[in-house]
């Protein structure tokens, strides 16, 4: 008691509600970490190497924490361990908590900057599209730190702290705002010299050139030829690569003929380095950009996504 506090003012105190994290001792914020770590991670050993421990001291700190709330969290057999009911239910609640301190403890990180946009981009956009032409929106927008990292995946805006995602789709993310971006179409590119060489004139020509696939969407050239009227033509070679924007590539250096996402490879359509061969185009859906309600009002968000929008119609006027 402090001096000159009277007995009534110490019981009023006492009664004054506790901050939360008042209640959290150092020893279960790490066993809370290490739980959610291995979660996320799916094992205790990529856990303890994510937090630089031991597998058996991340055990070690997941057992206090399952005695003291008095439930399992994993179900532990030989070699893994598989969340129980109790442990999921765990996982939403440390999941938003920890995504959350993620993205305010990196809005700080900011190297003197006024803001820092960390934005999800499906791999082909970002390759083929937007970093090609950021160095447009960097100059633009001064006074934004930009973080792109490739994600082939729904991003889960409960648990990371991206401030936006872009990725292609039919537009439906439950509890999310979604702006259509632009609509994509599959159609043949291949480089000049392969379709003056190969006499590429109609669609029927294919038979003589070697067909790029995807191995992610396989059935993007069986779609497109069944679209022309060729369901069963044969190619005379195949190649397969990982991605729409290799394929791009690989057409470009006169490998063969890939399907490209239009308009996104309209910078090597100009430049000369591709052409296409035939007008048939097949509809594959739209990429979208995707954040939480919440940051409608973020100010670099809403930069980036005024630039985006006028890059992206300002490509397909031209």
């Amino acid at each position: 008691m402090s001096v000159g506090e009277t007995p009534l003012a110490r019981l009023l105190r006492a009664a004054e509600p506790r901050p939360a994290a008042v209640h959290l001792t150092p020893a279960m914020l790490l066993a809370l970490q290490a739980f959610d770590a291995a979660y996320r991670l799916g094992s205790f050993r990529a856990a303890a190497h994510a937090l630089h421990l031991t597998p058996s001291a991340i055990s070690h700190r997941i057992r206090s924490l399952e005695k003291l709330i008095g439930e399992s969290l994993f179900t532990r057999s030989h070699r893994t361990v598989s969340p129980t009911r109790a442990g999921r239910t765990q996982a939403q609640a440390t999941g938003r908590a920890f995504g959350e301190l993620a993205r305010v403890a990196q809005m700080g990180e900011s190297h003197g900057v006024q803001k820092r946009l960390r934005l999800a981009v499906a791999t082909t956009f970002a390759t083929s599209y937007l970093i090609p032409r950021v160095a447009d929106f960097m100059k633009s927008d001064p006074g934004i730190e930009l973080v792109i990292e490739n994600v082939a995946r729904e991003v889960d805006f409960e648990n990371e702290p991206y401030d936006a995602a872009i990725n292609s789709g039919g537009g439906e993310w439950p509890g999310l705002l979604a702006t259509e971006l632009v609509r994509i179409f599959t159609t043949p590119v291949c480089a000049p010299a392969l379709k003056q060489r190969l006499r590429l004139l109609k669609p029927a020509d294919l038979q003589r050139a070697p067909l790029i696939y995807v191995t992610t969407y396989p059935l993007a050239w069986p779609l497109w030829l069944e679209r022309a009227g060729l369901r069963e033509l044969q190619p005379a070679q195949s190649l397969w690569v990982d991605s729409f924007g290799a394929g791009v590539e690989a057409a470009g250096q006169g490998a063969g003929v890939a399907l490209g996402l239009e308009p996104l490879f309209v910078g090597d359509e100009q430049a000369g380095r591709l052409v296409r061969p035939f007008s048939i185009r097949q509809p594959t859906g739209a990429y979208w950009l995707i954040h939480r309600p919440d940051d409608a009002r973020n100010p670099a968000l809403r930069a980036f996504k005024r630039w985006l929008t006028r890059s992206l119609a300002a490509s397909q006027d031209r």
